[in-house]
C-alpha cells in the first residue's frame, strides 16, 4: 500500500499513474455532454467511467495496461498499432503519458485524438491550457470544450481507494478537455459542478 509522504497530505507518486477520481466527475460529464456511439476508456483503472456511461445508457469497452475488472481487455494503448479507431474515448488519462516525452514520439492525448471518430472526452490537470508549446499544440487541435470541474476534485491513488480510505478535499484544478471531430473555431468555456 502506498504511505503518506513525511510531513505531508499528499500520497506517494503510483508507479502506473493510477490515480481515481470521484465518480460524480464521470456521471455530471455523461448528463451533461451528448455522445453518439460507444464509450471506450483505454485507461479505464476501477470502471468509475465505465458505469458512468453505462448508467448514461451508453455501450462501453474497458481496456488498460493492467486489468483490475472482468470484461475489461488487457491493453498497452500507447503501443497499440493495430490503428483501432473508436467512436468516442472518455478517459482519466496517467497524466505521465500525456505529453510525448523518452521513446514516444507521440503523448497519450495525441494518439486518442487519432484513434477518435467523433468525442474524445479527457480528464486533465487545468495547467494544460498553458505553456507556450502546449498552448500551440492545442491550437492546432478540434478542442471543443473545456468543462472545469467544481469543487476541486480529490484524485488518490488507486490503492488508497482499494484500501477502503476516503479522499479529502481536493487542491488541484482540473477540467474534462473535449475535442470533437472536425470542430473549428475557439473551444467553449464552462463549468460542470458536482451539484447540478
Amino acid at each position: 500500500m502506498l504511505k503518506r509522504l513525511k510531513a505531508s497530505h499528499l500520497w506517494e507518486r503510483d508507479p502506473h499513474d493510477f490515480y481515481v477520481e470521484p465518480e460524480w466527475c464521470s456521471q455530471r460529464l455523461f448528463e451533461e455532454e451528448p455522445f453518439v456511439g460507444t464509450i471506450v476508456d483505454p485507461c479505464c483503472g476501477m470502471g468509475r467511467i465505465l458505469r458512468s456511461a453505462q448508467g448514461a445508457g451508453h455501450k462501453w469497452i474497458g481496456m488498460d495496461l493492467i486489468t483490475r475488472l472482468p470484461h475489461v481487455h488487457a491493453s498497452d494503448f500507447m503501443a497499440d498499432q493495430h490503428g483501432r479507431t473508436w467512436d468516442n474515448i472518455v478517459s482519466n488519462p496517467p497524466f505521465g503519458l500525456c505529453d510525448p516525452g523518452e521513446g514516444r514520439p507521440k503523448g497519450l492525448v495525441e494518439i486518442a485524438l487519432e484513434r477518435t471518430r467523433q468525442k474524445c472526452a479527457l480528464l486533465l490537470p487545468t495547467i494544460w491550457l498553458q505553456g507556450d508549446k502546449r498552448s500551440r499544440w492545442l491550437e492546432t487541435t478540434p478542442l471543443y470544450k473545456v468543462l472545469f470541474l467544481t469543487p476541486r476534485p480529490s484524485m488518490p491513488p488507486g490503492a488508497v481507494i482499494e484500501a477502503g480510505e476516503k479522499p479529502g478535499q481536493g487542491t488541484k484544478d482540473f477540467a474534462w478537455f473535449i475535442w470533437l471531430t472536425g470542430y473549428k473555431g475557439a473551444p467553449q468555456i464552462g463549468w460542470l459542478r458536482r451539484e447540478a
